[in-house]
């Protein structure tokens, strides 16, 4: 049963039914053509039959029927050809006179149309006309017009396969030659059958081979790849059907590596939340139940500073949670910058303003440098503010005290670049591919310093933009962030 359910056994089977049904319409045709032929040959060679006949015999005596002459007529002729039968009509078609036992002749008139064709036209045989013993069929016959001074009074009609033809040709149907045309017809589909089948399977062979290959892939939960088992010399579907399933199984294992890392990445992200979470509550819980269980013992200073303490943790903490809720917005599917053409410029003094006072607290320089104060970029504002915030918090963190923190703008018609550039500690080579990691800190990095997810956060809204981040370091010396924005509506 799996046989005949297979790709292979189904076109079997179609093949089998085709080459059948292509035996029986061979042996239709066969004996179709060969039996028309037959009656072409017969009627060609004995086509003057009749008109031989009706010279040598007087057939009508002053327009009435010498039966005696067709009598004879017919004798003649069905001494030399059996299966021959003569009729005498009229110039209507009616049945004057024949030479057969009695009752054995069932029409009266015969169509003259086939008759006039015959007389006409000898090239289109095989034709045939009625058969006046067998009204139900049609046979092939010769035809001569008897005519009285040049006139035509009488048509002789000469039925070449008669009704002992019929008889003869029923006794034949079993015969040797037509078993032996049988036999050989059908062991020729035999072959050719047998030989469909070898072919069959050479060309599924590869199939079949895919199949078990793809069978083994699915029993081993689709893990892994699948191998090349279509190597042909000109490769043809099946080799494109292996190509496809390779190149599926191979993206099935990337993805579920990828799947992995991700599951790995969460697992991660977890546990950096949970600790940088759990630092700033357990210091404010720390200085809350030290002000609880110490608080007659405490000065007011104390006080005020355990609080305050507690406070900024409390901010770091509020800061940590915003900045999640923030990228985990950032990355979701539905989020679309709102694309707005402003000046970059009033945007980044606005910015500046707001970190002059810290700036100057930490002895930082703020400089901005642009030549074209008009500069247009066509983005999200509160994005790029945000980037930009970003950055610069990021540069206030590591500068040294009497650093500089330069801003410069340029570009040309299509892109606007930014830098945010600082001279304060660096960023080691080996650490700049991880910085927009989220959480990532160097080791060297206080706890304090930083929560891992401004740079994160950057890097997601660039993305955002169809832009990109660069980093470019050197220890103790210089630090360049730049990305591009677009100056016009290109996004």
């Amino acid at each position: 049963m799996k046989f005949i359910f297979s790709l292979y056994g189904k076109l079997t089977l179609a093949m089998l039914i085709l080459f059948v049904a292509l035996g029986a319409a061979l042996v239709v045709i066969n004996a179709k053509t060969s039996e028309m032929y037959s009656l072409e040959i017969t009627q060609r060679i004995n086509r003057d039959i009749a008109l031989h006949a009706a010279e040598d015999m007087p057939l009508l005596q002053q327009g009435v029927v010498n039966e005696q002459a067709l009598k004879e007529l017919a004798h003649h002729v069905m001494f030399i050809n059996p299966i021959v039968e003569v009729y005498l009509l009229d110039t209507a078609g009616n049945i004057l006179s024949h030479a057969l036992p009695s009752g054995s002749v069932l029409l009266e008139k015969v169509d003259l149309a086939p008759l006039q064709l015959f007389l006409q036209d000898q090239k289109t045989l095989p034709i045939f006309g009625d058969d006046p013993r067998n009204p139900d069929r049609k046979k092939v016959f010769s035809v001569s017009p008897i005519k009285e001074n040049d006139i035509v009074k009488a048509y002789l009609y000469t039925v070449l396969n008669g009704k002992d033809h019929d008889n003869l040709r029923q006794s034949l149907e079993s015969s040797y030659n037509l078993r032996v045309g049988a036999i050989t017809i059908a062991g020729s589909v035999l072959l050719a059958a047998l030989a469909g089948l070898l072919i069959f399977s050479l060309l599924t062979r590869r199939l079949q081979a895919l199949s078990h290959t793809v069978a083994l892939y699915r029993k081993n939960s689709f893990q892994g790849s699948v191998a090349n088992v279509s190597q042909a010399t000109f490769p043809d579907e099946i080799d494109e059907l292996s190509q496809a399933i390779i190149g599926m199984s191979q993206r099935i294992e990337n993805q579920f590596s990828a799947l992995q890392d991700a599951d790995n990445s969460r697992r991660e992200l977890i546990t950096n939340i949970s600790h940088d979470l759990r630092t700033p509550l357990a210091s404010m819980q720390g200085y809350l139940e030290t002000i609880l269980i110490k608080a007659g013992d405490l000065s007011e200073e104390d006080k005020v500073h355990y609080l305050e303490t507690a406070y900024k943790h409390s901010k770091r903490l509020n800061q940590l949670i915003s900045e999640l809720f923030e990228l985990s917005k950032l990355e979701s599917a539905n989020v679309e910058p709102d694309w707005e053409q402003f000046l970059l410029m009033e945007l980044i003094h606005d910015l500046v303003q707001d970190y002059e006072l810290q700036a100057r607290e930490e002895n930082v320089s703020l400089s901005v440098h642009c030549e074209d104060m008009s500069i247009t970029v066509y983005a999200d504002i509160a994005l790029i503010h945000r980037v930009l915030e970003n950055l610069l918090k990021n540069a206030l963190q590591h500068s040294h005290n009497g650093g500089n923190i330069d801003l410069n703008v340029y570009g040309d018609e299509h892109k606007i670049w930014l830098e945010v550039v600082d001279n304060g500690v660096g960023i080691a080579s080996h650490v700049i591919p991880h910085i927009f990691e989220r959480f990532y800190r160097p080791d060297t990095e206080k706890i304090d310093s930083g929560n891992g997810l401004g740079l994160a956060i950057v890097k997601r809204i660039l993305e955002l933009h169809r832009s990109q981040v660069a980093v470019r370091s050197e220890l103790d010396k210089e630090t360049v962030f730049s990305f591009w924005l677009p100056a016009s509506a290109t996004c």
